[in-house]
């Protein structure tokens, strides 16, 4: 999370959707400072912050999830930046590397699995993330298909007089760029099931090749209550923690100001 006193902001970074990128230029060029972790929540945020920041103007950046898995399994197949295996960001050491990601890291690379065996495996429940508990606090969403471009506004909105274009940073490499590559016939009805209720709610797409989608009953029924409980736990029980990043990584050395 970011923080600027000088354009009165608060930039929530959501996993997977520019945050190392968004923070880094705002730390760099807009006066911005780092509040709490990378990734937390608003509700965080309203616990420490003071009456006058409550008012700052809030933003973040939407990404359909369906790009975000995708993502996820090429940074997994490539041992991206060694994330995987580097015990330094594990999560029990203070870093965001959870024991799930390195099960279905071990996955990836013990099986050589595919797209499609690692969806099939991994990905049986309606997909939520923290945009769903970030989204209704902002002021303003970033739609990360025309991300630059709405950077660019978010920018001039906030009074920066001649913003700069936003530098790229964490691309994944090995990417594709057809997304049914990666979603084929054989997993297009699981894929369905997963993404419609998340993609429904925050006015996203499915591949227009699919025509018109409509959330099947069960899995909107298993994705609200599933979003209720998750809502309680994050809002009333998680506490907030103010670990200072991994040394190495865009975010810790925006926290120690050696960026």
């Amino acid at each position: 999370m970011i923080i600027s006193h000088k354009y009165k902001f608060v930039f929530i970074g959501l996993p997977f959707s520019a945050s190392s990128a968004i923070s880094k230029e705002l730390y760099l060029q807009y006066g911005g400072e780092a509040v709490l972790r990378k990734h937390s929540l608003y509700y965080d945020f309203k616990k420490i912050a003071k009456q006058e920041e409550r008012k700052y103007f809030v933003f973040a950046v939407l990404r359909n999830p369906m790009d975000i898995v995708i993502s996820l399994y090429e940074k997994m197949k490539v041992n991206a930046k060694g994330n995987f295996t580097n015990k330094d960001l594990f999560v029990e050491n203070g870093g965001h590397i959870t024991k799930q990601d390195r099960q279905i890291f071990n996955f990836i690379q013990c099986e050589k699995a595919t797209f499609q065996q690692y969806f099939r495996k991994f990905f049986n429940k309606p997909y939520d993330n923290f945009a769903s508990l970030t989204i209704h606090h902002c002021d303003h969403v970033i739609n990360y298909e025309s991300i630059a471009d709405d950077f660019f506004s978010t920018l001039k909105k906030l009074g920066v007089a001649s913003p700069r274009p936003l530098p790229i940073a964490n691309k994944t490499s090995g990417k594709g760029t057809n997304i049914l590559e990666y979603y084929t016939e054989e997993i297009k009805e699981q894929a369905i099931y997963v993404f419609a209720p998340f993609l429904d709610r925050h006015n996203l797409s499915f591949p227009k090749e699919w025509g018109v989608i409509t959330p099947p009953l069960k899995s909107l029924i298993q994705f609200k209550t599933l979003s209720i409980l998750r809502y309680l736990y994050y809002r009333y029980f998680k506490k907030y923690s103010n670990k200072t990043g991994p040394h190495g990584t865009i975010y810790g050395d925006i926290q120690r100001n050696r960026l």
